[in-house]
């Protein structure tokens, strides 16, 4: 029999899940922690996010247009694009939306994929607001597995 799927690493320890009552504009814990936002390949700063960011990050919505206006082969669903907010905050826009505003879920995919790595690399911890799984409810089980299942922490912030 020949099987696509990998056996559970025994050895790796699954991340943790946790639900914090307040704003994703503080994220708790320490260390590195990123902060996941969505983009749309229209480049525009469109998204229940953005006016969250708005209060304290206004870097954010410049960050995603020159991310669009800079665009290379490299511009196109499942690419992830991160930004520093913070000393310790990096905002990570995943660009996971088509022109029609619609998620593309195997981008989608392909971002936590990504953002999965950069977790572990920088041992980093995941942080993201509940609005973002509202609009997006396919969110939450990829991010059970392909973050928390892989030993990634997340975070989730419902907002005041």
């Amino acid at each position: 029999m020949n099987e696509n799927k990998q056996a559970p690493n025994k050895f790796l320890n699954p991340g943790r899940v946790k639900v914090v009552q307040g704003s994703i504009l503080t994220p708790e814990n320490t260390g590195l922690r990123l902060v996941l936002n969505v983009a749309n390949m229209r480049g525009k700063a469109e998204g229940p996010m953005y006016p969250l960011f708005d209060k304290k990050w206004r870097q954010v919505k410049t960050e995603v247009k020159g991310w669009y206006n800079t665009r290379t082969g490299a511009y196109k669903l499942g690419a992830i694009h991160q930004v520093s907010v913070q000393s310790d905050v990096w905002l990570v826009s995943m660009l996971c939306q088509n022109e029609e505003l619609q998620t593309d879920l195997p981008g989608l995919k392909t971002c936590l994929t990504a953002v999965r790595k950069l977790a572990q690399y920088e041992h980093a911890t995941v942080h993201l607001s509940t609005l973002l799984t509202e609009t997006i409810p396919e969110l939450t089980d990829l991010l059970q597995s392909e973050l928390v299942d892989q030993g990634v922490s997340v975070s989730f912030y419902k907002e005041p």
